[in-house]
């Protein structure tokens, strides 16, 4: 065998477009998906019927990940300051038809044990690098707990709405629309 058979036989044209994309392709990046991933803390700075603070926070990250966002990952914030990059959920109670407003402490004995669902208002707000992005609101009615599905539900929603590709966060990098 001759040392000109080891190499295959490009034509000219194909060794001028290498010789073009040798210098691009130097400088890529080179990354992985997991390095791409912001990691959210996420932070409950008030309570819901059913749940500890600390459960709430790793309540709310579990849902969140079931959004399947490939940018980003959820943990549960630890106690005591708050993280530079972090999802702050905030749970309200709503009045109810007939006006009176309820606190979600203190609920009567016959409330706690029939799992009456309360209109609610959550909001989660967005913060990275300390500064804060962008809030998602949305009204539900749930019951609370760990095991209500309404909830469940509704969390994913707002996460979805806050972080997903056309999400309040991302509806902030694009340019304004131009009038034709």
């Amino acid at each position: 065998m001759t040392e000109s058979s080891k190499w295959p036989a490009f034509r000219p044209a194909t060794l001028a477009l290498i010789a073009w994309l040798a210098p691009v392709a130097a400088q890529a990046p080179v990354t992985s998906a997991a390095a791409a991933q912001v990691t959210l803390q996420v932070e409950a700075s008030s309570g819901l019927p059913g749940f500890h603070r600390g459960e709430l926070q790793r309540y709310l990250a579990l849902h969140m990940t079931e959004v399947e966002l490939s940018d980003w990952r959820f943990e549960p914030a630890a106690q005591g300051g708050s993280a530079r990059d972090r999802v702050e959920w905030t749970f309200k109670l709503d009045p109810f038809a007939g006006g009176e407003v309820r606190s979600f402490a203190h609920a009567p004995v016959h409330e706690s044990r029939f799992g009456i669902h309360r209109p609610i208002t959550i909001e989660a707000r967005l913060y990275l690098n300390g500064e804060y992005q962008a809030l998602v609101e949305k009204q539900a009615i749930v019951q609370g707990g760990p095991e209500d599905p309404d909830l469940a539900a509704a969390v994913v929603s707002v996460t979805r709405n806050l972080l997903g590709p056309s999400g309040a966060y991302h509806a902030i990098d694009t340019p304004p629309h131009r009038a034709r």
